[in-house]
């Protein structure tokens, strides 16, 4: 995972556990999708949700990864801006989104060039 995305995703994981911080780890995992798509396309701009489309029409998210992509920029929304804070559940959803999306998004690309470096490089 690229630095910028690791440092806000890591601030996100650590407001996860603390009762109370529920809006603050929201608004931090719906920031890491925002910035962990620029990484993949730089070009791609505009609002997230508008950025989320173009990737999935581009072949660089799946659909179903931009379904996920498209609930944790929702939920994110939610918690950066309604009055009421996520529910424990609902901030477990959002967590478990937005782990699947970055696995996708730089785990699972960085194991397979790992495993076949020839290929590509």
């Amino acid at each position: 995972m690229p630095a910028d995305v690791e440092r806000i995703y890591l601030q996100a994981e650590r407001n996860f556990p603390i009762e109370g911080n529920e809006e603050a780890a929201g608004t931090m995992y719906r920031k890491a999708l925002d910035v962990g798509l620029k990484k993949i396309d730089p070009e791609a701009t505009g609002m997230l949700a508008v950025r989320i489309k173009k990737l999935a029409a581009n072949g660089k998210l799946t659909a179903d990864i931009a379904v996920w992509a498209g609930h944790i920029k929702d939920m994110g929304n939610e918690a950066a801006h309604e009055d009421e804070p996520p529910t424990r559940d609902e901030l477990s959803d959002l967590r478990n989104f937005t782990e699947m999306v970055m696995r996708y998004l730089f785990s699972l690309p960085a194991l397979v060039k790992a495993r076949a470096p020839d290929i590509f490089n």
